[in-house]
């Protein structure tokens, strides 16, 4: 068992412009609550910089995860993307994982960058297989698409996680096929999410990951509000429903998870007073 304190939410965005000010607050409180290590997701150069000064101020808990996001590619063009692509591969040794990179085909999203998400997914796979990081892959409206890209690729050896992954099971099995993570948040403790729950209930445990994706897709508790990571515990709540397991494990479990997938942060983590 992990001892408590040291739990992991896989995927947050504490580095987020709307966090500015508060990060101090909701990373205490988070601690407090068991939750010690937040893995960022990366979205552009500006954001891997605000990763960064975060990481200096709390070396012990922020993990580093730069890529390239769709919404980053959306509102740049191909001649930017290339050099930020450049930029990714000279600092991505700073960081714990590659990503978030992927597709979204959403079309209020997608506009006219579809040709560029591809590309850009193509090259981060390829930026995966030369470098020694797990991928944190943002796929939406492109489970196909995407597939056929990774199959096309190959899944690099480091393998990686699906971000806020809120789909059925028999797409579920298609990443797990391929050897993928798969990290749910929020969306699981709507009541109406069916769907996400039947899945969760065949996932495999030793392939699940849990996230707040903070300051996005608050649970039902936190409607109204930006999501603190402590939100994670209404995610293990609801999946220890689903799996007929107390919550404790689950943050447990997950937290092993994390480790095995990105590598161990005991040696940098250290408990909260009074925790």
């Amino acid at each position: 068992m992990v001892a408590f304190g040291r739990w992991i939410d896989a995927h947050g965005h504490l580095a987020d412009v709307r966090w500015d000010g508060q990060q101090d607050t909701i990373i205490e409180e988070a601690r407090t609550k068991g939750i010690h290590f937040f893995m960022q997701g990366g979205v552009g150069p500006e954001d891997w910089d605000r990763q960064k000064e975060l990481h200096k101020k709390y070396p012990q808990h922020i993990g580093l995860c730069f890529g390239l996001h769709p919404y980053w590619i959306v509102d740049h063009d191909e001649d930017q993307c290339e050099q930020a692509l450049d930029m990714l591969a000279r600092r991505l040794p700073e960081a714990m994982g590659l990503g978030e990179m992927g597709l979204d085909f959403r079309p209020h999203i997608m506009k006219d960058s579809q040709d560029r998400q591809i590309t850009m997914f193509e090259q981060q796979l390829e930026l995966a297989h030369i470098s020694s990081k797990p991928m944190v892959l943002h796929l939406v409206q492109a489970h196909e698409q995407s597939l056929t890209i990774m199959d096309l690729f190959g899944i690099p050896q480091q393998k990686g996680m699906v971000h806020s992954f809120n789909a059925s099971w028999g797409k579920a099995q298609d990443f797990l096929k391929r050897g993928l993570f798969l990290s749910v948040g929020g969306p699981v403790c709507r009541p109406e999410n069916q769907k996400l729950h039947q899945a969760v209930k065949e996932i495999p445990l030793e392939f699940l990951l849990i996230e707040s994706d903070s300051p996005d897709q608050a649970p039902p508790a936190y409607k109204g509000r930006l999501n603190p990571p402590e939100s994670i515990w209404e995610v293990a709540k609801t999946i220890g429903e689903l799996k007929s397991l107390d919550p404790l494990e689950i943050l447990d479990i997950t937290t092993g998870n994390f480790h095995r997938l990105f590598g161990s942060t005991n040696e940098i983590l250290v408990p909260a007073k009074g925790v």
